[in-house]
């Protein structure tokens, strides 16, 4: 369960994070989803003391790699990918609360 967990959170943000990186544009599906993940695995860790290591690698990398891509964009779209980048780590704040 775990390894599925961890797994499905890897292709969310995978789906989110490489068009934007390719600059392929905004999906806002693939946000959604992807905040969908984190707040499953927030969930399911939510009585635990630890969290997989892959899970935290993963978390730990949302923000800065959204903020990067942010950079290849104009300014109103550069705003907007910011905006999911601070709503991307609320989630994983809350998750990891």
């Amino acid at each position: 369960m775990e390894t599925d967990l961890v797994s499905r959170l890897e292709e969310a943000a995978d789906r989110f994070v490489i068009p934007l990186r390719l600059n392929e544009g905004f999906d806002e599906q693939a946000l959604l989803q992807l905040q969908e993940e984190i707040d499953r695995c927030g969930t399911a860790w939510r009585k635990e003391t630890h969290v997989p290591k892959r899970a935290a690698l993963i978390l730990a990398e949302l923000f800065p790699a959204i903020e990067a891509c942010a950079w290849l964009y104009d300014r109103n779209m550069r705003q907007r990918i910011q905006e999911a980048g601070a709503m991307v780590s609320e989630a994983v704040t809350a998750a990891l609360d």
